[in-house]
């Protein structure tokens, strides 16, 4: 059985537990007793709590993976940016088509994509705009109102393309008219 530690030590020993500076082995070290023996002057003193890591590691291992989310959503913004950009340039790119025409398949190139791509790209590019800006929201902390005028602008600006394509389509089918392309064969 090991002698019994003086009162001296014992005061030290609890004096450190209190300040909380030292873990119980570095304790157990600095006044050449066991882990034990620090444990028990704890459990009397009813400061087990003061050795209980765990809250501080859970809260220093909480903020690690905030970080590492707000790390993640930062990159996945970007790329969701990136991607409404290639969505919007896609929209008013050259479309190239193959055509069965009388002679066989052929390939046609027009100035734009049809009317229902041109859609489908900025409804894939709002989606991919409003996934952005609740990311954003996130990292911000305060985007929601910020986010709300954005997705106005945007539905505003939405609005606007689709307008403009639409009449576009109106000019094209009315020219094909006037020149007789886009008459039907009379039977």
């Amino acid at each position: 059985m090991p002698p019994r530690i003086d009162d001296d030590t014992r005061t030290k020993i609890l004096n450190a537990i209190k300040a909380g500076k030292l873990s119980r082995n570095a304790i157990a070290r600095k006044h050449g007793v066991s882990v034990g023996t620090v444990t028990n002057i704890a459990k009397a003193a009813n400061l087990t709590s003061a050795f209980d890591r765990s809250k501080g590691k859970n809260a220093r291992a909480r903020e690690a993976a905030k970080f590492d989310a707000e790390h993640a959503r930062a990159r996945l913004l970007i790329d969701l940016y990136g991607d409404a950009q290639r969505l919007r340039e896609r929209a008013w790119s050259p479309y190239t088509q193959i055509v069965t025409g009388p002679l066989g398949p052929e390939l046609v190139t027009t100035k734009l994509p049809p009317l229902r791509d041109q859609q489908a790209a900025y409804t894939a590019m709002a989606i991919t705009l409003d996934k952005a800006l609740k990311i954003e929201a996130l990292n911000t902390g305060d985007g929601a109102e910020k986010g709300k005028t954005m997705i106005g602008d945007l539905r505003a600006a939405l609005g606007l393309a689709y307008e403009a394509i639409e009449a576009q389509e109106d000019q094209e089918a009315q020219e094909a008219q006037d020149t007789g392309e886009g008459a039907a064969p009379a039977e």
